[in-house]
């Protein structure tokens, strides 16, 4: 079924939407499209270390304009009480393969009763409190959003199955409940290189309650891996497998480990946001469970506060992600049963690079980031943010590297990000 999906996804979202469409009539047909829009320029201290926003953005070097800036568009067609049809598409620095790939959104949804509704199509991975509006700048607070949160638990944008979804009015707030299935696929993009994890099917719970004042949010989701293409990697696996295994025993061991089919994931987060007066508090933990043997365990967070003065709110934003396991070391060959000069060299370079390979993997830093909101139009909004991030050994895996980078202990790189947003 999920394969199906994946294959079929849009063919059947089209002849789904036309049929309900037919089915249910046009006279109370009406369709609205909004849209959004962010011009930004990025600066950083670091040459060696390239700042990037989401793991599925290509990194650009030194001051630019790519970094941060996107345009989209959403189309809402109303085809009766029950049943309408959203599209979005969103143009930003990223990979583009397929028709598939513009599309953030595109799914059916039928309201059952009062309080039961299903979509299906395309969804956003519910995954945190802006899982509906992370592209949309202008609804949120800060200038860039703190990467230790949103790196990883945006890597997967969307679901392409199933959701359904309760909704109740309780007390003075409303409950809400979602169960989505589906799969799903992650791109993960580097200075010059491009990696693919697919998921085979993709669970996602989650349970919300709002207030006036309040919203509290909790997720769970499982991952099902089904294959992964990680360019490094699958280059290194095809020169290890020419050699005895005598000669390393534990590469057999190692390369079961980088094996994604199969491999379980589970993500679990949750998140407050509070808005009275003029106090704005939000935040969110997150902790990722992962099996898979070139990653590990992360638990991350941040908490941020700011406080509206008529048109400006300046804010304050402390963010921290760890990786919750021990520095994979790889075992060296056993040099003394191989002869050959060329073998040994080789299985050096093997080693080192595999080496260079997990440590670019771990995530271990934290930041502090001061910056500004002005809403000096309706539907427009400037802002400033300053960021300054440590970088603790070797834990860079949030940032865009194209030549190995040696932290002997931590490093420290510095952000400042102006954009602005609008919607229309």
């Amino acid at each position: 079924m999920f394969l199906f999906w994946n294959k079929c996804r849009l063919t059947v979202f089209a002849l789904l939407s036309t049929y309900l469409a037919t089915v249910c009539g046009t006279v109370c047909a009406q369709v609205t499209v909004n849209g959004f829009a962010t011009l930004g320029v990025t600066a950083s201290s670091s040459d060696e270390f390239i700042f990037r926003t989401a793991i599925n953005r290509w990194p650009e070097e030194g001051t630019n304009l790519l970094t941060e800036s996107l345009v989209g568009l959403q189309l809402n067609y109303h085809v009766s009480d029950k049943v309408d049809v959203v599209v979005q598409s969103t143009l930003e620095n990223k990979h583009y393969d397929s028709l598939s790939d513009y599309f953030d959104l595109a799914f059916v949804r039928y309201q059952i009763n009062r309080n039961y509704s299903v979509r299906i199509g395309r969804m956003n991975n519910n995954a945190y409190i802006l899982s509906e509006y992370l592209e949309v700048g202008y609804s949120y607070l800060w200038a860039t959003p703190p990467i230790e949160f949103y790196t990883p638990s945006s890597y997967l944008v969307y679901i392409d199955g199933i959701e359904l979804q309760y909704r109740k009015l309780i007390d003075d707030g409303i409950l809400q409940a979602t169960l989505a299935v589906g799969n799903s696929k992650a791109e993960l993009l580097n200075v010059d290189s491009e990696s693919v994890l697919e998921n085979d099917y993709v669970l996602n719970s989650t349970l919300t309650y709002e207030t006036e004042h309040w919203l509290l949010k909790g997720t769970f989701s499982h991952f099902h891996g089904h294959k992964a293409r990680v360019e490094a990697l699958d280059q290194l696996q095809n020169l290890a497998t020419g050699f005895p295994e005598q000669w390393w025993p534990f590469m057999g061991e190692l390369l079961e480990s980088l094996d994604y089919k199969n491999q379980s994931i589970q993500y679990a987060a949750i998140g407050v946001n509070y808005q009275k007066d003029n106090w704005l508090v939000k935040s969110e933990v997150a902790y990722f469970n992962i099996d898979w043997g070139l990653s590990g365990d992360l638990g991350y967070g941040y908490i941020s506060g700011g406080y509206e003065f008529e048109q400006f709110t300046p804010y304050v934003t402390f963010a921290i992600i760890d990786s919750l396991y021990d520095r994979h070391i790889i075992e060296q060959p056993r040099y003394e049963l191989i002869d050959d000069p060329v073998a040994q060299q080789t299985l050096a370079f093997l080693q080192t690079n595999f080496q260079t390979l997990y440590d670019s993997a771990r995530m271990d830093q934290y930041s502090v980031s001061v910056g500004i909101r002005w809403d000096f139009l309706p539907t427009w909004v400037a802002k400033g943010q300053v960021s300054h991030y440590r970088i603790n050994r070797p834990g860079a895996g949030l940032w865009g590297i194209d030549t190995p980078v040696n932290i002997e202990d931590h490093r420290h790189v510095s952000v400042l990000s102006l954009n602005v947003s609008t919607i229309f």
